[in-house]
């Protein structure tokens, strides 16, 4: 008699997630697939359409780790200054390009598919509106603050402002948005 064993990889997904998301930061999101993951976890290439459905799903995934991520940044930046939220925003960004490119939206074919992905944009700009609240008049200022501040992280991200320079664009972005709306 032949007994089969149940396969048992312990926590597959979060593995599967943590192994795309080197490989994201290794070749970008061109670069992960199901079946590299996979591999790179050591299960079944079954196995992981237990738990996403393609590659969009895995890159999802990865994505709403991400946004978990920035909005806990935001959250314990300390100081509640729209500054200090500037600072923090931004580090995260350049610290994570190749996360933040995907959060932001490069690599993931069909995201009007994944509603959980514009739920976490809108749960990002919240705690950034949260935030800006503490410390200013939360109305548009929150929006603009984050244009601002996506703007400059694809800037520099993308090479075009050096990263030494990027926390001085940041104070003085801040400081013309503070004087335009003391005007």
């Amino acid at each position: 008699m032949i007994i089969k064993r149940a396969y048992h990889h312990g926590d597959l997904r979060r593995a599967l997630v943590l192994a795309a998301r080197e490989v994201l930061v290794e070749r970008g999101p061109e670069g992960v697939s199901l079946r590299g993951t996979v591999a790179k976890v050591g299960a079944s290439t079954a196995a992981p359409y237990r738990h996403f459905r393609d590659k969009d799903a895995l890159l999802v995934a990865v994505a709403l780790e991400g946004h978990a991520e920035l909005q806990g940044c935001l959250r314990g930046c300390g100081a509640g200054t729209v500054t200090a939220l500037g600072h923090s925003y931004l580090g995260f960004a350049l610290e994570n390009p190749a996360l933040y490119r995907l959060m932001m939206g490069a690599g993931i074919g069909d995201r009007a598919g994944y509603p959980e992905l514009a739920e976490a944009h809108r749960a990002t700009r919240g705690v950034l509106a949260e935030r800006v609240g503490e410390c200013a008049d939360p109305g548009g200022f929150a929006s603009t603050l984050w244009c601002l501040l996506h703007g400059l992280a694809t800037l520099v991200i993308d090479g075009h402002v050096e990263p030494g320079s990027a926390v001085t664009e940041v104070d003085r972005s801040l400081a013309f948005l503070a004087d335009a709306k003391a005007g």
